[in-house]
């Protein structure tokens, strides 16, 4: 599993940041790619990287400004040439999205050869998604705008051979039958699996914001407590806590203070203002604690099991 960053710029694009656009690949775990945002140019973007358009089954928008939807109507459409036909997507996103979206497919006389279902989300959404568990909460912005949390299912623990050994029972094809089913009999006694596996392993957890102001809730913090990554925008980077506050927008230290209310292996941040460039980036990166990266395009940042 890992995230990919196929922009990572706020409002306007730079001469290296698309806006933002990220890509969860879960290509070793379900084939598939969850895709986050469509900022414009994200089709280019993609051209940058092994990804297949046919095997985003999944976009989550997490609101409806145009740094984060401007992508949107190039890629589906592309899609269509890219491996596409026939193969359905959904898309999950604030009330318009559908309208929005039909009306320029509609005007510009486009046609896509595979189906698209819509999802409205709101407020404490709760999605089970190719086995993922995908939660939304609403929030501070100045339109709704959405957190999307992402959960991989627990994963069975290893089986221990010895043990199985211990009862006869010897290496081969048969090892997955055991590991898939609840019991089995091996010379006419039946046992329980579970006796023979090690400890479940937690499944990982993304958490990824839209735009916001910081968040300071009991609800917010335990729906995102203990994720592996959290990617939080902070449009403002250098001390202007009143002024993203006046625009709906975050302020890195306010951001990196709130997050000491909940446990997490990577902080990402996302939505950089093009007012800052590479040298003002890098003098604020170097004072970041280790676990705290400033995104960049076609970023991957690998996220293993237990990395929290």
């Amino acid at each position: 599993m890992k995230i990919t960053v196929l922009g990572s710029g706020a409002g306007l694009p730079s001469k290296t940041r698309n806006t933002q656009s990220f890509i969860i690949d879960l290509i070793e775990e379900i084939n598939e790619y969850f895709l986050i945002d469509a900022g414009e140019a994200l089709q280019h973007r993609i051209l940058n990287t092994n990804i297949k358009p046919s095997k985003i089954t999944n976009i989550f928008i997490t609101h409806l400004h145009g740094d984060h939807i401007y992508g949107l109507p190039g890629f589906l459409s592309s899609r269509s040439h890219q491996g596409g036909e026939g193969v359905p997507l959904t898309i999950y996103g604030p009330k318009g999205l559908k309208y929005w979206l039909e009306t320029s497919f509609e005007i510009t006389s486009s046609h896509l050869n595979y189906p698209i279902e819509f999802v409205e989300v709101s407020h404490n959404d709760c999605f089970d998604i190719s086995g993922f568990t995908v939660s939304t909460f609403l929030l501070d912005h100045n339109i709704d705008s959405f957190l999307y949390v992402f959960e991989e299912p627990v994963k069975k623990g290893s089986l221990n051979v010895n043990k199985l050994l211990d009862i006869g029972v010897t290496p081969g094809p048969v090892l997955k039958t055991i590991k898939e089913s609840t019991s089995f009999e091996h010379n006419g006694t039946t046992y329980l699996t579970e006796d023979f596996l090690g400890s479940p392993v937690d499944g990982r957890k993304i958490s990824i914001h839209g735009d916001t102001r910081v968040i300071c809730s009991e609800d917010y913090y335990q729906l995102i407590n203990h994720s592996d990554v959290i990617v939080h925008e902070a449009t403002y980077l250098t001390n202007e806590k009143e002024k993203a506050h006046q625009y709906f927008h975050s302020e890195i230290d306010d951001v990196l203070e709130n997050f000491n209310n909940v446990s997490y292996g990577q902080l990402l941040i996302s939505h950089i203002s093009n007012r800052y460039d590479e040298d003002d980036l890098k003098v604020i990166q170097d004072k970041l604690p280790s676990e705290v990266t400033l995104m960049y395009d076609l970023l991957d940042i690998t996220i293993p099991r237990d990395s929290r």
